[in-house]
């Protein structure tokens, strides 16, 4: 159930980003095919159940990574937040091309770098353990040269 989970939630991510490009471009070309009822409606349903998918994957998750607690899952959350009100600000409030463009990159940013994020299985579990791990040492060592 969990891999099924973990495969919707990335064709979610999948289809809002192409609903976005879509969205983007006919944005920029002034199409009045860019308040098709479908693209303004489509996206608000795929992060609904985007946001189920989030929480279910981290009620779950084998790794017990869970925001706030765990660096990585804040940084993948913060990174969807960035993501969104970049799509925003692309797509609504900028007024000019030139912004438009700016908040599709940084939207194309966030992705990427959260995106990035769910590779980088060492920061997820491993890495922690080695950081407690210094500090332990760390702390050794000082009470070690001081007694």
């Amino acid at each position: 159930m969990y891999m099924m989970i973990k495969h919707t939630h990335l064709t979610i991510i999948a289809l809002t980003f192409i609903l976005f490009v879509i969205s983007f471009v006919l944005t920029i070309r002034a199409s009045d095919k860019a308040n098709n009822k479908l693209l303004k409606v489509a996206p608000h349903i795929l992060y609904t159940f985007f946001i189920g998918t989030i929480i279910y994957l981290a009620a779950v998750n084998p790794l017990n990574l869970y925001p706030i607690f765990n660096g990585w899952a804040s940084a993948k959350l913060a990174g969807f937040v960035f993501y969104v009100l970049s799509i925003a600000f692309a797509l609504k409030w900028a007024k000019t091309t030139l912004w438009r463009i700016a908040g599709f990159l940084s939207a194309v940013f966030w992705l990427a770098m959260t995106a990035r994020l769910g590779f980088a299985d060492h920061l997820k579990v491993e890495n922690i353990n080695e950081q407690a791990t210094t500090y332990i040492e760390l702390a050794r060592s000082i009470l070690t040269v001081t007694s």
